[in-house]
């Protein structure tokens, strides 16, 4: 699998919106992605991350699960609203069979427990981003 950001003329990134309110995770996935070739934004709650997606129109979104003002499931929910074509990668420390069923039901692209394997994530992320998909916006 090629990385789904390389380097060349006219070559744009893939932008990715990562929404947790832990601090040090937002920092550090912006790091890892980053260095992966990634346009990351960050986002502390669903919200925020929600005015992000509006205004930034992301190829992918990470989400916490666990957040103030509006959590990752509510947020995958809005999400389907405005851009249900975007894939959603749920991150999460508590992992409930609940929140996979929700996240499942409202079509997140992948479920992966933290502490996440870096490995895994880029090639789920790089899935995401490169996967043909028929964006539509929601009236």
């Amino acid at each position: 699998m090629l990385p789904p950001a390389t380097s060349g003329p006219g070559h744009i990134a893939p932008r990715v919106l990562v929404a947790d309110d832990d601090s040090s995770t937002l920092t550090g996935l912006r790091a890892l992605l980053g260095a992966w070739g990634y346009d990351v934004e960050t986002a502390p709650n669903g919200r925020v991350a929600l005015e992000k997606i509006a205004s930034a129109r992301p190829a992918a979104l990470i989400t916490d699960v666990v957040m103030p003002v509006m959590n990752g499931l509510e947020l995958l929910d809005a999400v389907r609203m405005t851009r249900p074509a975007m894939p959603v990668i749920i991150l999460t420390a508590h992992s409930s069979l609940n929140s996979l069923l929700v996240a499942a039901a409202e079509g997140a692209f992948a479920y992966l427990p933290k502490p996440v394997d870096v490995a895994k994530l880029k090639v789920v992320l790089a899935s995401a981003v490169t996967e043909p998909k028929l964006e539509t916006t929601a009236p």
